[in-house]
C-alpha cells in the first residue's frame, strides 16, 4: 500500500491496484477535479463500499473543497455529491 495522498488530502493510504477507481478519485480531487469522484460513488454498488467511498471523499474534500464544490454547481441536487457534502458537513462538525 501506497501512502499517495499525504501532501494535503490527510493521512488517505489507497492502493491504486487494489482500488483503482478511488485512487482516480482522490487524485482528480488534488486537480480540482470532481467527474472521477463520480464515477467512484457510481460504481458503489454495497452500501458497506458506498459509505466507504463516501467518507473517503469526505475527507479528502475537509482539505480541499473547492472540486466538491464545482460538483455541487455542475449537478444541483447530485444525490452522490450531496451525500459526499454532507459527511464533510458531519467530519467538520456541523
Amino acid at each position: 500500500m501506497q501512502r499517495l495522498w499525504g501532501w494535503g488530502v490527510g493521512n488517505l493510504e489507497v492502493d491504486p491496484e487494489r482500488d483503482p477507481v478511488l485512487a482516480r478519485a482522490l487524485a482528480g480531487t488534488l486537480r480540482g477535479e470532481w467527474r472521477p469522484a463520480a464515477d467512484a460513488m457510481k460504481s458503489a454498488r454495497e452500501w458497506e463500499r458506498r459509505a466507504y467511498i463516501t467518507l473517503t471523499l469526505a475527507t479528502a474534500a475537509r482539505r480541499r473543497v473547492e472540486w466538491l464544490r464545482r460538483w455541487l454547481k455542475a449537478n444541483p441536487g447530485d444525490a452522490d455529491a450531496t451525500a459526499v457534502h454532507h459527511a464533510m458537513e458531519s467530519l467538520n462538525g456541523h
